[in-house]
């Protein structure tokens, strides 16, 4: 149970800073999460196809996808042509929708913010607790980091669960993937793409 918690922080809405108080912004952006993660994605009701919709949306509109594509795959980004970023970033997107979206499905609980901080210019630090209504789990620390972008909505950078980066986690997993695999990073896209379409069958 506490596993399917943690696939809860792929997933927020990006909001407007409707205010000149970005730490009391990037609390609320944070705790409108569990509103519409339940709505959108975690309602039993919704169907396969739906949720995996809302899901991409959610993480799309919530997230610098193109900046997480790109630390995922650390020193190898820069030795691939642009139309194979192109396609990685897809491919994991892709990839991300198939493995995280059935983990939604009937999830209810809350996101409750703790604190927030200016790392520095522009880099804002929400520390929260992710609470299970069920109370079977226990509560997840997470702590998020994200900035404002040119459309003054907020953008996620990296998600770090007790103490542990998503990122780095998994850029050391594609790491060890592209080591391993003779075609380097069109291995692994090869991988992604092929988990991604047997998903579907």
């Amino acid at each position: 149970m506490k596993s399917r918690c943690i696939f809860l922080i792929f997933f927020l809405l990006p909001i407007t800073c409707l205010s000149q108080d970005p730490l009391k912004n990037s609390r609320l952006f944070i705790e409108n999460l569990g509103k519409r993660v339940i709505q959108e994605v975690a309602n039993p009701k919704i169907d396969t196809k739906q949720r995996e919709k809302n899901f991409r949306k959610l993480y799309l509109d919530a997230f610098d996808d193109q900046y997480i594509s790109k630390f995922v795959l650390g020193r190898h980004w820069k030795k691939i042509d642009n139309k194979t970023k192109l396609d990685f970033i897809k491919s994991f997107n892709d990839y991300l929708v198939m493995v995280y979206a059935p983990k939604f499905k009937g999830w209810s609980g809350t996101f409750k913010a703790v604190s927030s901080a200016e790392l520095k210019e522009n880099l804002y630090l929400v520390e929260m607790n992710l609470v299970s209504k069920s109370g079977k789990t226990p509560n997840i620390k997470l702590d998020w980091r994200m900035y404002i972008n040119s459309q003054k909505k907020f953008k996620i950078l990296d998600v770090n669960i007790d103490g542990v980066s998503m990122l780095i986690t998994q850029r050391a997993e594609f790491s060890s993937v592209i080591k391993n695999d003779p075609k380097g990073v069109l291995g692994l896209l090869e991988k992604m793409k092929k988990k991604t379409k047997s998903s579907k069958s």
